[in-house]
């Protein structure tokens, strides 16, 4: 097989002997779908393999309630992809990959505007269709800037290739000792002393992307626990794109971020049309906190979880803690799962006044404008419940988020029985709510509640997969 994508797919499901195949493929490259999936059925004849066409939520998340309509095995994502995953089935991502270089003639002049700055750590972070550039650029910025008496220091991120199902088990984490998998080390249970013995330091990720350090002797993981304080990133990537937003965010409040990009949005190092940008967050900070004042002012909250990539592990464990905090400042709450959240199903629910969406960056709507409900990430969300402090080192990822535990000592600061007043962003009336385990108290009542209709009881629903549930089953035997 001469083409290189279409052969790791095919080695990846022989490896794994899987059968059932789904290729999912972003809007832009539905096109080129009947190709690709051609190659691959003739590439594997015993096996079956069909295309997700469906636009899915935010274009990034894995469709793995599509997949498991049509009883898929396993997924191939192409084209630009949530790095965070967790979900019931095992993920292939073929990013694809821009113009290749040459020579890197510009490596010299990007390092003189990076070695004016005060730091001795340079971390290279790329996109992912330009992440076969990180090793090239590290390696290169490791020549030219270990010419300084090993001053310097140089990071790069990588990103996942794949993912298994059910990566993220539930773990025991202490930032001193490490993390232990409940699943492979189940005697780790027994105790504390018992569980630091057997846990392994984590692996420094950023923005999602595991950090490992060049060296000249190669690559070696980053067991630290978070970036050094003299830090400098070099973003290398399209401008506004997500990533870039992300390390924004993360970062910019803290250490310089650089952006390498060229006017013609391609990068040309051979031909010296190499631009390399200081890039700030104030603008991007500004924004995003008025979602934390929105949030503050809501005494009912929807939990919004998406249905391509949002129920993962990640994004249940995550819905579990913030319905806690939430409970504990007496808010209410109601989860939702849907598909593309849009202003018609979720005008169907006008009691809800900020919703907070589930999902990694990649999918996160930044940008919307035709929602009249804010929506608000899950940090924005604890920031304005009283569970974090506002630093300027904005949390992006699910996995770090979960990872760092809420203050949940400043949700019980004030009395039980204490009350905020607080004023909604954009209405006329004030709302009290009460700082306890029972729901927000609004002095708008719209109706009695004796009015109300009692709740509905519970019916059983079906179990299993979409295309195989299990009283079918049970009703053919």
């Amino acid at each position: 097989m001469a083409d290189p994508q279409t052969k790791r797919i095919v080695d990846w499901v022989t490896q794994h002997g899987f059968d059932r195949i789904a290729l999912q493929f972003p809007d832009a490259m539905l096109p080129d779908a009947p190709y690709v999936v051609a190659r691959v059925q003739k590439a594997l004849p015993e096996k079956r393999a069909f295309i997700l066409g469906d636009s899915s939520f935010g274009g990034g998340g894995v469709d793995e309630v599509g997949a498991l309509h049509y009883g898929a095995d396993c997924i191939v994502r192409f084209g630009h992809a949530e790095q965070q995953r967790g979900g019931d089935l095992p993920v292939l991502f073929v990013f694809g990959e821009q113009k290749d270089l040459e020579s890197f003639n510009d490596i010299a002049t990007i390092a003189s505007t990076i070695r004016a700055q005060d730091a001795s750590c340079l971390v290279v972070i790329c996109d992912l269709a330009y992440q076969h550039f990180g090793g090239p650029l590290a390696e290169a910025f490791l020549r030219e800037l270990g010419q300084e008496g090993g001053r310097w220091r140089i990071l790069m991120t990588e990103s996942f290739e794949e993912a298994s199902a059910g990566e993220i088990l539930p773990r025991w984490h202490d930032w001193r000792w490490g993390t232990v998998d409940f699943a492979e080390n189940w005697w780790a249970a027994l105790g504390t002393l018992t569980r630091a013995a057997a846990a392994r330091p984590n692996q420094l990720k950023v923005c999602g992307r595991v950090v490992t350090s060049v060296t000249e002797r190669g690559r070696q993981p980053c067991y630290e626990h978070s970036l050094p304080d003299d830090t400098t990133i070099l973003y290398v990537g399209l401008p506004a794109s997500t990533l870039e937003r992300c390390v924004l965010l993360r970062f910019g409040g803290v250490c310089p971020v650089w952006r390498l990009c060229s006017q013609a949005e391609e990068f040309k190092l051979s031909q010296g049309s190499t631009k390399v940008d200081r890039i700030f967050s104030n603008s991007l900070l500004q924004k995003r906190y008025r979602y934390v004042e929105a949030a503050k002012g809501a005494a009912t909250v929807g939990i919004l979880l998406v249905a391509a990539g949002g129920p993962t592990t990640l994004g249940r464990a995550l819905a579990q803690r913030l319905e806690i905090l939430l409970t504990k400042g007496g808010r209410k709450h109601y989860r939702f799962v849907v598909g593309q959240p849009t202003q018609e199903k979720l005008g169907n629910f006008p009691e809800v006044e900020c919703y907070v969406l589930l999902c990694g960056p990649e999918q996160f709507t930044w940008d919307v404008q035709d929602l009249m409900v804010p929506i608000c990430t899950p940090f924005e969300l604890e920031v304005a419940l009283g569970a974090r402090r506002w630093t300027g080192e904005y949390i992006t990822d699910l996995e770090e988020l979960l990872l760092s535990a809420p203050m949940t000592h400043l949700l019980s600061a004030l009395p039980a029985e204490s009350e905020v007043v607080v004023q909604s962003l954009g209405k006329s009336h004030i709302k009290s709510i009460t700082n306890a385990s029972t729901a927000a108290s609004s002095q708008l009542h719209s109706a009695p509640s004796a009015s109300r209709p009692p709740p509905a009881s519970i019916t059983p629903g079906l179990h299993g997969v979409p295309w195989k549930y299990s009283q079918e089953e049970s009703s053919a035997a």
